[in-house]
């Protein structure tokens, strides 16, 4: 056999427009990443499903069938045939299917019931809206798409199916080019229907029993590692190389280090972050000086913290959330203040709008310049502002005393520090704080809690408000910038500031350089260097105890992960950040390819237990510990039942997870890892990590590094509970939820005693 007769599949009958399709379903939403993404940016990584699809290729004959070569990357479905024709199951539904006999059957039960009258009303919805379509459009007799799809709507023959009977299943294709296909064309025809397009979960996240194949695949650039790690999902032994070292020592965290350790790390790199955390606080905490809350702010609820006496006075005084910077110039026509501010808006978060003011103190030479911030209503402030409006647009500023323009080249020699007007300089025009409340209910009565270990303490809820800044904020500035000059010649000594000149080969020479920046260090406010600082002395003091503690190989293990949650501090609290006035967050420094300016940008708390590095920290011990976080419940109602709920598994349980929402809203309201920007700044990956499932359709799964919480467990039989737990597999934490107390009959208990 030669290579010219022994063809792979990549070298004959590669079947792209699948593997493309969701290929481009996989990048194409930020909230459904893979956990691969989020321990440390790299720009380069390779999707997962073209990652596992160029392993399987490589490997597979060239005469192996297509159909099944994209099963094997998850692209499947299961479908039911029902009275001749194929019905594409839910999720939910498809993992009550049974292997009988070695072929595959769905047995008829109450849920399966109502999943078939569902899909019966949604073909039914879907044919009266083509017809709708039919109306306006009759060209679209003759489009093939919309043939497909009322092809696929047509009635079932058989109307209802009957409890006990059995449908033969099959495994069939996915068809994402279908799905994505349906999805232009609803875009193009201005409809939208709610049903999954796809029929399936993303490739990437399916789960097949590893089994080693014997085979070792080399991979001499890895990159990001999306192929070294598709390689071990599916059996292989790797042999992973890269010559960038910052690549290297991410496939070092994704794939070596977990391989080897488990979750075993976790407690280590915990414990060790905690006394980096210590070390910072102890540096910089005084350097943020929270205030009295604002009068305006007060003023809604200060009847109610009068009646509270000392209970109200905690209400009385902010948590600082973050900083609001914006680069400043002197105008070369009248010589006064300009800020440049690319945008007047502070946060166009739905039910949270703030704009900013920019108030000029009337000279004609010299003029100075203060800050005032606005809630915004309808568009506008309450004196009509505009925030829309702007200082500073296509790299051209505008002058508010003169209102003549400042030219791009006299912006860049300012900033260089080559103008005869001086340097310009980065000015705090705003800061984010959080007031609490107590929570009051309908009546205006403050509310408590009835019951629990918090019995009679008040419920308390958040808002964020942003303020001008004042003398405590800049005297904060003021002694972080004092540390950082008694430190300096210490830390220069020892090589930790990086003063190091951007190299001029380097990717990200775009702009940094017109505007002054040619070294690492000056990418950072001087209280912003100060607590990365700190962190690094810390941690290369941690290093030789860590050592002897742990040995060295377990402890490299440890410093990479302490490394990595230093970084993800340093990409989020820098003067290159970017302040995203749309959501009201920041975007970190390699939210963009490029070092290019930013006219605003935020600077993270790095103070208190809530602190911007202990989010930083949160986010490594996060991305090792669990996948995804899965919550379920049983579905007891408290009164009648509301019978048939339409929609996706999710959609269903969605009105017996109205407490889970609740406290989710109210977490991420809260002092979360640094603050509302850490909030944001983790959203996506938080609603990607969680998923709601029901308890209907648990039998037969096997749950691999999956956090699992059973809410309302009291409720539960001890043979529901059983099949519960006994879904773990290797990696997984269940937790129940569930109150012992309650009058209904204590399960939990039962199965204490009849199971464990």
């Amino acid at each position: 056999m030669t290579t010219k007769t022994d063809l792979r599949l990549i070298e004959a009958g590669f079947p792209c427009h699948q593997v493309g399709a969701e290929t481009q379903r996989e990048r194409g939403a930020s909230s459904a990443l893979p956990p691969l993404y989020f321990l440390h940016v790299w720009w380069a990584r390779r999707p997962l499903t073209p990652s596992r699809a160029a392993v399987l290729a490589s490997m597979a004959p060239a005469g192996m069938d297509a159909a099944e070569f994209v099963m094997q990357l998850g692209i499947l479905r299961e479908q039911a045939i029902v009275s001749g024709a194929p019905w594409t199951l839910p999720e939910e539904v498809a993992a009550r299917v049974q292997d009988v006999g070695g072929s595959k059957v769905l047995l008829v039960t109450p849920p399966v019931v109502r999943a078939f009258e569902a899909e019966r009303v949604r073909r039914a919805t879907n044919l009266e809206l083509m017809t709708e379509l039919l109306l306006k459009h009759p060209d679209l007799e003759g489009h093939s798409t919309f043939q497909r799809w009322r092809n696929e709507c047509q009635p079932f023959a058989q109307v209802m199916l009957f409890e006990g009977s059995e449908l033969p299943v099959e495994t069939v294709m996915g068809d994402p080019a279908w799905a994505k296909e349906r999805i232009a064309f609803e875009k193009e025809y201005k409809i939208r229907t709610p049903e999954d397009k796809y029929g399936y979960s993303r490739a990437y996240a399916s789960e097949k029993p590893y089994r080693q194949s014997g085979l070792t695949v080399l991979d001499p650039t890895s990159g990001g590692g999306s192929i070294p790690f598709e390689a071990l999902r599916l059996g292989h032994t790797v042999v992973a190389n890269e010559l960038n070292p910052v690549a290297m020592t991410i496939l070092r965290a994704t794939l070596d280090y977990p391989a080897r350790y488990g979750s075993g790390l976790e407690s280590d790199i915990e414990s060790r972050g905690n006394r980096l955390l210590d070390a910072m606080r102890e540096v910089v905490g005084p350097t943020f000086l929270p205030s009295p809350v604002p009068p305006e702010e007060e003023k809604a609820i200060d009847g109610v913290l009068r009646c509270l006496g000392d209970d109200g006075l905690r209400f009385r005084t902010e948590v600082l959330d973050g900083f609001l910077y914006t680069r400043q110039v002197k105008c070369p026509h009248c010589h006064g203040e300009a800020p440049l501010l690319n945008t007047f808006w502070l946060s166009k978060e739905v039910g949270d709008t703030w704009g900013i003011r920019v108030v000029t103190d009337g000279a004609a030479r010299n003029g100075k310049v203060r800050f005032e911030t606005y809630r915004v209503t309808s568009g506008r402030g309450p004196r009509g502002e505009d925030p829309d409006g702007c200082t500073v647009s296509d790299g051209v500023g505008q002058c508010l005393h003169c209102r003549q323009a400042i030219d791009g080249d006299e912006i860049k020699a300012q900033a260089r520090g080559e103008s005869p007007h001086g340097k310009w300089t980065d000015r705090l025009y705003s800061v984010v704080a959080i007031r609490l409340q107590p929570k009051l209910d309908k009546h205006g009565n403050v509310q408590r809690f009835s019951t629990g270990a918090r019995a009679g303490q008040l419920k308390v809820e958040k808002v964020r408000y942003f303020r001008a800044p004042n003398e405590r904020d800049f005297e904060g500035l003021r002694l972080a910038e004092a540390k950082l000059q008694e430190n300096w010649e210490r830390w220069d000594e020892a090589g930790l500031i990086p003063t190091e000149n951007i190299p001029e080969q380097s990717n990200y020479n775009r702009g940094h350089r017109l505007y002054g920046i040619t070294r690492w260090c000056d990418m950072f406010t001087p209280r912003q260097l100060l607590g990365h600082l700190v962190l690094t002395e810390e941690l290369n003091r941690l290093k030789p105890p860590i050592i002897e503690e742990l040995g060295a190989e377990r402890a490299r293990a440890v410093i990479t992960y302490l490394q990595f949650a230093l970084d993800k501090g340093i990409d989020y609290n820098s003067a290159y950040t970017r302040w995203e006035f749309t959501r009201g967050v920041i975007k970190g420094t390699f939210s963009r390819h490029d070092f290019s300016m930013k006219w605003t940008f935020g600077e993270m708390i790095f103070s208190g237990p809530n602190s911007g590095a202990a989010w930083g920290l949160s986010q490594v011990l996060d991305d090792r510990r669990y996948t995804e976080s899965i919550v379920t419940r049983g579905t007891v109602p408290v009164g009648e039942d509301i019978g048939f709920l339409p929609g996706t598994e999710e959609e269903k349980m969605g009105p017996w997870m109205g407490a889970l929402d609740d406290n989710l809203e109210v977490l991420a309201k809260g002092d979360g890892s640094a603050g509302e920007w850490g909030r944001a700044a983790t959203q996506d990956l938080v609603r990607s990590k969680i998923k709601i499932k029901s308890l209907n359709f648990m039998r037969g799964r096997t749950f691999l590094n999956k956090f699992v919480i059973i809410d309302e467990a009291q409720n539960l039989t001890p043979k529901q509970m059983k099949t519960l737990i006994t879904r773990a597999g290797p990696g997984t934490k269940i937790v129940c939820l569930g109150n012992l107390a309650r009058g209904v009959r204590s399960r939990l208990a039962d199965f204490a005693s009849e199971v464990l």
